[in-house]
């Protein structure tokens, strides 16, 4: 049995990824999960949580995976791609592994205020429902505070070594425009960093999140075949 572990993003949740999961579940047999992080069901419950408590979840659901199923595969989404590669990094069992607009830079806290500052200029102009930044902005920033934004950046501090490890086939999925992070020097990281074979897959447009509908058809035949694909291929590659 071929199993697929979807991990979401910081202050995220599953449905960042579900798409692209039940994606995988329609066009193969394979046993696909994406679960909630820990802090994640409410995001008042991420002051209770440390990066730690990440790491120990997913690598309690991996390794029973890896003890259940013949190949295991591992997608992660933003700051999901940061587990999935300490993860990948730990456990060489893992056949393949997906980066999805990974978060390798930590959040410039200036940033995040700044983007939630210019989201609420905008909607004296303009109406809340046409500004998805505002939605995506003015819940997290009264409820995301600065002692759980530290802890993915040390999240980031901790998992950024570990691509130098990584040499299973590595499908790596990138915004070319994303407002968190600095898009082109996490590329150009991952590119140089990890030692085995790489695919890259640039989407366009300016603040599009990776998973979504627009991207759909694009982006997830594409993580598909990947997948699929031969390893000893890929090695070539």
């Amino acid at each position: 049995m071929v199993a697929c572990l979807c991990i979401h993003g910081f202050t995220g949740s599953p449905s960042e990824v579900k798409p692209l999961a039940d994606y995988l579940r329609e066009h193969t047999d394979w046993d696909v999960l994406a679960p909630t992080l820990p802090g994640h069901d409410h995001l008042r419950h991420l002051k209770n949580v440390t990066y730690k408590d990440w790491i120990v979840f997913v690598d309690s659901i991996l390794s029973q995976m890896l003890k259940e199923d013949d190949e295991v595969y591992i997608i992660g989404f933003s700051m999901g791609g940061l587990l999935a590669g300490w993860l990948a990094r730990h456990y060489p069992e893992v056949k393949k592994l997906v980066l999805l607009d990974i978060a390798l830079n930590a959040i410039e806290r200036p940033q995040v205020v700044g983007n939630s500052k210019q989201a609420i200029n905008e909607a004296k102009e303009i109406t809340l429902k046409n500004n998805p930044m505002f939605k995506r902005n003015q819940k997290k920033a009264t409820e995301v505070s600065l002692t759980f934004t530290l802890q993915f950046e040390k999240m980031v501090a901790l998992a950024k070594p570990a691509f130098e490890h990584i040499e299973i086939p590595t499908f790596i999925a990138q915004e070319n425009a994303n407002p968190k992070a600095s898009t082109e020097k996490s590329v150009q990281f991952l590119l140089e960093s990890i030692p085995g074979p790489k695919e890259l897959f640039v989407l366009e447009g300016p603040k599009q999140i990776i998973s979504s509908d627009e991207q759909a058809n694009k982006l997830y035949p594409a993580v598909l075949t990947f997948l699929q694909k031969d390893v000893a291929i890929l090695n070539v590659n």
